[in-house]
């Protein structure tokens, strides 16, 4: 399964990212650090990373929507564990952890290329009626 067509163009899109898993509840996606997501120090900026997670999560909560919703984030933490240097390949792994009719709760963990820690990230999504 793939992300939808609608997608493209996104702001996720736009940062690079590159779905490799994308099911209802589980999602993985990851994005090459490269010099426009670095931050004055010169590493990854941390809303380059909040962005990768976020747009995860909400992946992985889209197909799950009842019939008539779409998912909108209500609340996302981060907690940045490490820093990423351009050239580095980041990889989320979001997973829905909490489904219900009108609420989902999910998780990402973001990490770099030898599968340490960059960022773990949860976020509570509110399904909204469609108009």
């Amino acid at each position: 399964m793939k992300p939808p067509e609608s997608w493209k163009g996104s702001f996720g899109d736009r940062l690079g990212m590159e779905y490799e898993h994308f099911e209802p509840g589980h999602t993985v996606a990851s994005f090459v650090v490269t010099e426009v997501h670095r931050n004055p120090p010169g590493v990854c900026h941390g809303g380059a990373v909040f962005t990768c997670a976020d747009d995860t999560m909400g992946a992985a909560v889209f197909p799950l929507s009842p019939e008539g919703t779409l998912p909108t984030a209500n609340q996302v933490d981060i907690r940045l564990v490490r820093s990423a240097q351009p050239g580095e390949r980041l990889r989320a792994e979001s997973r829905v952890i909490h489904h219900g009719r009108r609420t989902a709760v999910a998780e990402s963990r973001v990490t770099d290329e030898e599968g340490r820690l960059v960022a773990l990230a949860t976020g509570s999504f509110l399904f909204v009626e469609t108009r």
